[in-house]
């Protein structure tokens, strides 16, 4: 039996929790604050659940709404390609790598704070592209489609630029947890997917967005200086 075209599955369970704990967010702000990565509070207060639990909160229902429309469309296939267990896998993961990526290249702001499941999103849509390097894409709702390699390069290096502007940090969004999630996402993947041979497609998305975000966050642990 499905809902609203998906069977029953991880995909299926995390939108579901996500839509119950949205509404449950609404009139518990309590837990709403305590859903929240901080990073203050992770690093010196050991609430280590904020790593994953910020994934599952989101500030408004368009927010919500964009994250689980990306994951109906891209988490089923994941997890046809990876199993159920490796779809948990890379999502959980990738939630996590993102929060982590943020606490790298943030590390001189303890007040830093972020919330929702773009990370997750980001890995699973990465983890698809290992995949299916090949596969078309549009990029942000642009009717022009492109490969997923190229789709993961673009993705990367503009969320990499976006993350350095003066003022990046009154948009709102957390373009180093979509980087994270982005790279965990593809990591995990290629750990549970090692070709023997990689497709010149494949390299070419390890070399042009996996390997640029990972030294981006390299030289952002390097440059930063915590208290600065």
């Amino acid at each position: 039996m499905s809902f609203l075209g998906l069977e029953p599955g991880f995909t299926l369970a995390i939108i579901v929790a996500n839509v119950i704990l949205w509404l449950m967010l609404q009139s518990n702000r309590t837990l709403l604050d305590r859903m929240i990565f901080v990073y203050r509070s992770v690093a010196r207060d050991r609430e280590y659940d904020r790593l994953i639990a910020s994934g599952f909160a989101h500030h408004s229902f368009f927010h919500l709404l964009f994250n689980m429309m990306t994951l109906y469309y891209f988490g089923p296939e994941v997890e046809r390609l990876y199993g159920r267990l490796g779809f948990a896998v890379v999502y959980i993961a990738s939630i996590v790598g993102g929060n982590l990526f943020t606490m790298v290249t943030h590390r001189n702001n303890l007040n830093y704070s972020a919330l929702g499941a773009s990370g997750g999103l980001f890995g699973v849509v990465f983890a698809f592209v290992w995949m299916k390097p090949d596969a078309s894409l549009a990029l942000f709702f642009i009717p022009v489609f492109i490969p997923g390699w190229l789709f993961g390069i673009i993705i990367c290096w503009i969320s990499i630029i976006l993350s350095q502007l003066p003022r990046a940090g009154e948009a709102g969004i957390s373009h180093e947890g979509h980087l994270g999630g982005a790279v965990s996402g593809a990591l995990v993947a290629l750990l549970f997917h090692i070709p023997e041979n990689a497709r010149t497609d494949q390299v070419a998305f390890l070399a042009g967005a996996i390997l640029p975000v990972i030294v981006f966050g390299i030289w952002k642990w390097l440059r930063l200086d915590r208290g600065k």
